[in-house]
């Protein structure tokens, strides 16, 4: 994640770019949307499984917080059960690149990038994304046995109390 943070910086550097070229010098170009949503892309489904380790998507805690920490991990388990349907898509994924890289697939924009980078980063995100998934399921097993084993349990959301 900390890794792929940096798109950020080159996201940012092509619209800078784009602002100066555009406002200063009165010259577009016709390159920087693509690049713009192609970098955009990439950065959102590879930080995605970093997302899912820390914990940033938003999450409606009033009644979850209610419920007993056996309840709690039981359904986080339920919810992280995107597992199928992430490991069902790498293989379409991994096609998927390997078309656009076989056909050397373009953008229908005047600049006509490549598109095999981006359907590259879909599977590799897709990957780190299940490799997650199946992470995050073991901590909440671990943690319903160790509560039916009646030992101290982190709570469900895998932080420890301060």
């Amino acid at each position: 994640g900390r890794v792929f943070s940096v798109l950020v910086l080159g996201i940012l550097g092509v619209i800078l770019c784009e602002v100066v070229l555009r406002r200063i010098f009165n010259r577009p170009q016709i390159w920087t949307q693509d690049l713009t949503v192609m970098l955009f892309a990439c950065y959102i489904i590879l930080i995605c499984a970093y997302g899912f380790q820390k914990k940033a998507f938003v999450a409606v805690d009033v009644i979850f917080a209610m419920l007993p920490q056996m309840a709690q991990h039981i359904l986080h388990i339920i919810t992280y059960l995107i597992l199928p349907f992430v490991v069902s898509m790498l293989p379409t994924s991994w096609r998927f690149f390997l078309r656009a890289y076989t056909t050397h697939e373009q953008t229908y924009s005047v600049w006509a990038a490549p598109t095999w980078p981006v359907k590259l980063c879909l599977f590799i995100g897709l990957a780190l994304l299940a490799i997650q998934s199946v992470s995050e399921i073991l901590k909440q097993v671990q943690a319903i046995v160790e509560l039916a084993q009646g030992k101290k349990t982190l709570p469900a959301d895998g932080k420890e109390a301060q």
